[in-house]
């Protein structure tokens, strides 16, 4: 009963326990598969035990338990047929792997608000280890949603050689799609993933972005960030200075034009709004 318990405790009910002791802050648990004849991997042929005598330990996680080790023997096989040796693989076990598949998991969520080292460091884990288990697992911690506003941009993979174009969900901040390259192809293979949801598409005023945005999501409405709409007035007023100073206005006339145009229009008095509303 106890040793069934254990094996629901630890997720792996298809081993046998040989016994369980604690050593510091962890459960080491003992294990082997029950008595059984695996067959040849190449020609399923039957196949006889060379030596268990080799032991493997590997990382083990339960919400239950927390962590613990797993010491199991590393069983050698040979096929009477094919004479081909191999190593047993357990069921719930990656092969040649020092985790459960728990395990890994666990250290992907341990990712989420700390940086790879930092994890790598805590658990006394090679940082490429930690790095493939992460990148393995992380997308399906990702929360499942169907974006509605979404925003594109381009970014460098390295600056001025190689780009990318990157879409990426307002709400939730987490990107959806990249796609290699900046051109109009590039932008529309970025914007395919996510355009049947999509009403709203952020973006600068790039003419390609404009063209692949009507190409892929001809319904959604294309709205420009703010930061190209103020330099869209900025660029607006610094015409119109250059007009004023080109046409023998004074030089006081022009600071005053440009105040009254880069002033809010509720600090505006009567008089000078009537005068705003003459230029346009």
């Amino acid at each position: 009963m106890q040793s069934q318990f254990i094996k629901d405790l630890i997720t792996l009910p298809g081993f046998l326990i040989h016994g369980e002791r604690k050593e510091g802050e962890r459960w080491i648990f003992e294990l082997s598969l029950p008595p059984h004849c695996p067959i040849c991997p190449t020609c399923f042929g039957r196949t006889t035990k060379i030596s268990s005598k080799r032991k493997q330990w590997i990382h083990g996680y339960t919400n239950n338990i927390g962590l613990f080790w797993i010491e199991l023997s590393i069983e050698r096989r040979r096929c009477q047929a094919c004479s081909l040796t191999f190593t047993v693989s357990y069921p719930g076990l990656p092969s040649h792997s020092i985790a459960t598949e728990s395990f890994q998991h666990w250290v992907a969520q341990l990712c989420i608000g700390k940086t790879i080292q930092e994890v790598a460091r805590l658990l006394q884990l090679a940082y490429t280890t930690v790095e493939r288990w992460f990148y393995q697992y992380a997308p399906a911690l990702l929360p499942t949603s169907n974006p509605t506003v979404v925003c594109v941009d381009e970014f460098a993979f390295r600056k001025g050689h190689d780009y990318g174009v990157a879409v990426m969900d307002t709400q939730t901040r987490n990107v959806l799609s990249i796609a290699s390259g900046k051109n109009e192809e590039a932008i529309v293979e970025a914007l395919q993933p996510v355009a049947s949801k999509v009403k709203y598409v952020v973006s600068d005023l790039a003419p390609a972005m404009r063209k692949a945005i009507e190409k892929v999501c001809p319904k959604a409405i294309h709205v420009l960030d703010h930061f190209h709409v103020i330099q869209l007035f900025t660029d607006a007023l610094e015409r119109c200075r250059k007009y004023l100073a080109k046409g023998g206005t004074k030089h006081g006339s022009v600071r005053r034009v440009c105040r009254l145009l880069s002033q809010r229009p509720e600090k505006l008095t009567e008089e000078e709004r009537q005068e705003v509303r003459q230029w346009c």
